[in-house]
């Protein structure tokens, strides 16, 4: 019976550090759960912050993207005004150099006219007075 005595008292003592060690790991599993909550708390805070400046960032972005997509727009408009005003200024210079080319050869053909004339003025006179020359000789 004193064996079955001390072995109830050794079942009681380890029943005993059973409950506390039960009692302890608890307390550690409720720290740890704790600690755990306010990571992710800690985290949650910084990931949510995080996802703000990410939204505030992407809006900028955006917001850029379409400034530079309107500057773009505003450039391509120019340009192609620019173009266009550069073509008709280009027709219109055309159109002056061919009317003052035909200027230039009516000019140049009214000319040759007048001398082709004066050539044959001067050259009936030659031929007069060539013959008032040789009836005076």
């Amino acid at each position: 019976m004193a064996d079955l005595a001390q072995l109830r008292s050794v079942i009681a003592q380890l029943e005993a550090t059973i409950r506390v060690l039960r009692g302890e790991l608890e307390h550690e599993r409720n720290r740890g759960e704790s600690a755990v909550r306010e990571a992710h708390a800690e985290h949650a805070t910084e990931i949510a912050a995080l996802k703000a400046m990410i939204d505030t960032m992407r809006g900028r972005l955006e917001q850029g993207e379409k400034a530079g997509d309107a500057a773009v727009q505003s450039v391509r408009a120019a340009g192609r005004s620019e173009a266009a005003e550069l073509q008709a200024t280009i027709v219109a210079l055309r159109a002056e150099l061919e009317a003052e080319r035909e200027r230039r050869s009516n000019e140049v053909s009214d000319r040759e006219q007048a001398f082709e004339r004066e050539r044959v003025v001067l050259e009936d006179q030659v031929r007069a007075l060539r013959a008032k020359l040789e009836a005076v000789t």
